[in-house]
């Protein structure tokens, strides 16, 4: 692998903004990937008490349990994460692009001084955020601030860490409290088809999702330590990248699961790739989270134009003449089966686990279809995101969110030189 070696100059530069920093952040992006910085990484985190955000690229960047991880940063990200990042004094940013769902449509970042130290193989990606640009290799680059930082004798700072652990803390408490917990009178969350799914991988085994609301639930909840990989491809939120990718993956992954977590919407979309599967003797396990329709763009709608449509598997009422009616029973479990694979349909947490366990034994691929709360969501990160509604309209409710929209961007946008 060509490595491109950091200027020393933008290195000491770097160290004299950390060493004047009160409250860093470390950014992680596919970067630490690419140049395989995983260790060097950590030790730069350990070293001077900095916290990590992952982004979906970067998920797994930081392959170990650690105090200072803060799990995903960003729209889709932990509520843990955006206290950190939002207060952060310096953000030192590894091998991201700083896309718009990590920036919050450049809301993330409050601090009013708040500098960036942008390390990118990329030069356009480096200069983001008027950042102090070191254009390098994200390993190289790594042990380089880390020597010189030891070299000027910088060292964590513990009430900072107490603050990092508390912001953790407090989002543990919410896990434990709704989203790991089946609420009375309802169906699995899909936070908690996540933590079984994440509880019952191994080592060696791979969770992989593209679009729809399963990437930013699994950047918000899945542990990737203990050789738990995760694969998210979010870039272009790829509806039916899903089942070919869990192909890729075993063809280049022999052991191990490879868990494929779809929503029903999406399985709909591309779901002759079991027959490929088959045909190729290409094992993986399909989790299939049923709620009924595309439901994020559901949720989306409700905030973004305050009115649902056809976003459902709803029949045609006859009544409205709209998509609002009983919804349509489809069975996914008895499709996939007529496709070759061995199904399940688990409707709580510890069906889910029995057939987990069960698929894990199997040769051939699996679906397991578990049926989760239509309108039950993980808790939001508290992000800003830069959706618009329609600028004109005569619908009160459009009016409404639009209104609180331009509030939004007047009062949480803005902009880095």
């Amino acid at each position: 692998m060509e490595r491109r070696l950091p200027d020393l100059a933008r290195v000491a530069e770097a160290v004299a903004l950390l060493k004047g920093a009160k409250r860093p952040v470390i950014l992680a992006g596919g970067g630490v990937h690419y140049a395989e910085a995983w260790e060097e990484l950590r030790a730069f985190s350990e070293a001077f008490g900095i916290p990590v955000g992952e982004t979906f690229a970067g998920k797994g960047a930081m392959r170990e349990a650690s105090a200072l991880l803060l799990g995903g940063c960003g729209v889709s990200g932990t509520p843990a994460a955006a206290r950190i990042v939002g207060e952060a004094d310096l953000v030192i940013c590894v091998g991201t692009r700083l896309s718009d769902f990590l920036t919050g449509s450049q809301s993330a970042f409050h601090w009013p001084q708040v500098r960036f130290i942008s390390v990118n193989v990329c030069g356009r990606d480096a200069y983001k955020q008027g950042a102090l640009p070191v254009v390098a290799d994200a390993r190289e680059a790594l042990r380089a601030l880390l020597e010189a930082g030891k070299a000027a004798e910088i060292r964590p700072d513990p009430a900072y860490l107490r603050e990092v652990a508390e912001a953790k803390g407090a989002w543990a408490r919410v896990l434990q409290g709704e989203v790991t917990r089946q609420a009375p009178g309802e169906a699995m969350g899909q936070g908690e088809v996540i933590s079984v799914l994440n509880e019952e991988a191994q080592a060696g085994d791979t969770v992989l999702a593209a679009a729809g609301s399963p990437p930013g639930d699994l950047l918000k909840l899945w542990d990737a330590s203990g050789g738990r990989a995760c694969h998210i491809e979010f870039g272009y939120s790829c509806m039916g990248y899903e089942l070919p990718a869990g192909l890729g993956v075993r063809m280049a992954q022999p052991t191990g699961e490879v868990y494929v977590t779809i929503g029903d919407g999406t399985y709909l979309m591309n779901p002759t790739e079991l027959v490929t599967a088959m045909q190729e003797r290409l094992k993986i396990t399909v989790v299939v989270v049923e709620n009924h329709g595309f439901q994020c763009i559901w949720n989306l709608q409700m905030g973004r134009a305050g009115r649902a449509f056809g976003n459902e598997f709803r029949a045609r009422d006859a009544g409205t003449n709209r998509l609002e009616g009983d919804y349509v029973p489809i069975d996914f479990a008895k499709n996939a089966e007529s496709m070759g694979a061995r199904a399940w349909r688990v409707t709580a947490p510890e069906a889910l686990r029995r057939a987990l366990r069960e698929a894990r034994e199997e040769t051939r691929s699996c679906v397991i279809v578990a049926e989760v709360e239509k309108h039950r969501f993980t808790p939001g990160s508290g992000v800003w995101w830069d959706v618009a509604p329609a600028e004109v309209s005569q619908d009160a409710a459009t009016q409404e969110v639009r209104a609180a929209y331009e509030e939004d961007r007047r009062r949480l946008q803005r902009f880095y030189y």
